[in-house]
């Protein structure tokens, strides 16, 4: 999937989201750097501002809260010079009605990515914790090798 702003294109995968500086716009904002990668799993949040005709809007990817930079996107179309020059963020322009519905279309698959990732990493400390409680039964004599296998597939999914 992918979403041509007014510094840089973004291209969303299964795994991460990738800013592509290779435009004009980005280039006259970002210089000659090259892509910029976050993985779904690294990301903190997203922020996303739905551009309309008389707004810029914009998507920024958080990987730490403290160096976010607030955006700030005036009614004219003109934007926040921190907005245009932030790596981790792309400036929407919307003319069109269609381009501000592709906006948020891009915006839920990423956002259903991510929820998707943070939900895989925190459900993983809770299987670990599961299995060695499980085993603890084993050891204990409290549960069968039959019982403990069953579980254990049920546990991981297999």
């Amino acid at each position: 999937m992918e979403l041509k702003g007014t510094n840089g294109v973004l291209i969303a995968y299964d795994d991460y989201v990738e800013i592509s500086r290779k435009s004009l716009g980005g280039f006259i904002t970002q210089g000659n750097k090259g892509n910029k990668k976050f993985f779904y799993k690294d990301l903190i949040s997203i922020e996303y501002k739905k551009p309309s005709k008389l707004a810029n809007g914009y998507i920024q990817f958080v990987v730490n809260p403290e160096m976010a930079t607030s955006q700030s996107v005036g009614i004219t179309g003109q934007t926040n010079l921190d907005a245009s020059k932030d790596p981790n963020a792309v400036i929407l322009r919307a003319f069109k009605k269609s381009f501000a519905k592709e906006t948020e279309e891009f915006y839920r698959y990423v956002d259903k990515r991510l929820s998707y990732y943070k939900t895989e990493t925190d459900r993983k400390p809770t299987e670990i914790n599961d299995l060695r409680n499980l085993k603890s039964l084993l050891d204990d004599g409290i549960i069968t090798q039959e019982e403990f296998n069953s579980k254990k597939k049920q546990i991981l999914g297999i």
